[in-house]
């Protein structure tokens, strides 16, 4: 999910970009796995804890400075 254009991406553009690279099929009238779907869901959960988590130290660092 990386942004490459040189302008901030909003809120909502992100998630849209972060939703479609996980489930290529949203907004299609593809069939999905439903145990498929649960497993990109977890993966995407985990990812945002992970993103969350490093958010909070990179503030909590600039804090300190």
């Amino acid at each position: 999910m990386a942004n490459t254009d040189s302008d901030p991406q909003t809120f909502v553009e992100m998630v849209l970009t972060l939703l479609e690279d996980r489930f290529p099929w949203l907004g299609t009238d593809r069939d999905a796995s439903g145990s498929e779907t649960v497993d990109e869901l977890n993966e995407l959960h985990r990812t945002l804890r992970t993103a969350k988590r490093a958010a909070r130290r990179q503030q909590r660092n600039r804090r300190k400075r």
